[in-house]
């Protein structure tokens, strides 16, 4: 009875390893007929998701995938060569039965310009890095940071390590969380004396802003500018509690 047993078993385990060589292999031929079949050449890259970045910048990067079988494409290589855009901040690429390969991409978003000490303007995004423009014309509406730094310490992908920009971004981006409203009036950020300047598109009034509390101080900057009749050259100091010190443009 026993040897009986072991022979039965025996033969389960003859069976089991056939069927799974019979499916590996079946696996293993579709794979390959896949990754051969001329119905599957690439024959059409979809762009999504890129704004700033034009079609044509994106488009020489997989090109030459041009009538390559869509499984044998190298998906990682194609988006780590776009990610050499200093514009981009991720891409997908993905292959879409039966002919397309489809790249997906996220562009940084530029929240102010700094500009140089020769007068071009750079956008950078919330983590200072500067972005490249593929345009002539300054697309972007945001503020520009007036600096004094040459073109040549601007270069394009790497991140502006300047403690004064980081102060610039964080309160641009308090102002954009907690004052919205209030980002149509930002023109331009300077600093002077190490305190951080900001002109009002609308009158040239130049505010200073305090370090808590934007909205508010903001609010009451607004009260004085509409019943104050403030001089446009004047500077509207708001870094002190409850008031707003008004001064002559000079001082």
């Amino acid at each position: 009875m026993k040897g009986r047993k072991r022979r039965g078993n025996s033969r389960y385990y003859l069976y089991f390893g056939l069927y799974l060589s019979a499916v590996l292999a079946l696996g293993f031929g579709l794979w390959y007929a896949m990754r051969h079949l001329p119905f599957l050449e690439v024959k059409k890259i979809a762009i999504s998701g890129n704004l700033a970045v034009p079609d044509s910048l994106i488009t020489p990067f997989a090109e030459d995938q041009i009538g390559t079988n869509l499984f044998r494409v190298p998906t990682k290589d194609i988006a780590s060569e776009i990610k050499t855009l200093s514009r981009i901040r991720d891409v997908k690429v993905h292959r879409r039965l039966f002919s397309t390969l489809r790249i997906h991409v996220s562009e940084r978003e530029g929240i102010i310009y700094v500009k140089s000490r020769e007068g071009v303007l750079y956008p950078i995004d919330g983590e200072a890095t500067i972005m490249e423009r593929y345009s002539p014309i300054y697309l972007e509406d945001i503020p520009i940071f007036s600096t004094y730094y040459n073109d040549s310490q601007l270069e394009y992908g790497s991140v502006l390590d300047k403690p004064e920009v980081f102060r610039i971004l964080a309160l641009h981006q308090s102002i954009i969380r907690e004052a919205p409203d209030y980002l149509p009036i930002v023109s331009e950020y300077y600093m002077i004396d190490n305190t951080i300047n900001i002109i009002d598109a609308r009158y040239g009034t130049r505010i200073i802003p305090g370090d808590d509390d934007i909205a508010t101080q903001l609010r009451r900057y607004q009260f004085v500018q509409d019943n104050g009749n403030i001089d446009r050259r004047s500077v509207v100091d708001l870094r002190f509690d409850n008031q707003v010190v008004v001064k002559a443009g000079d001082k």
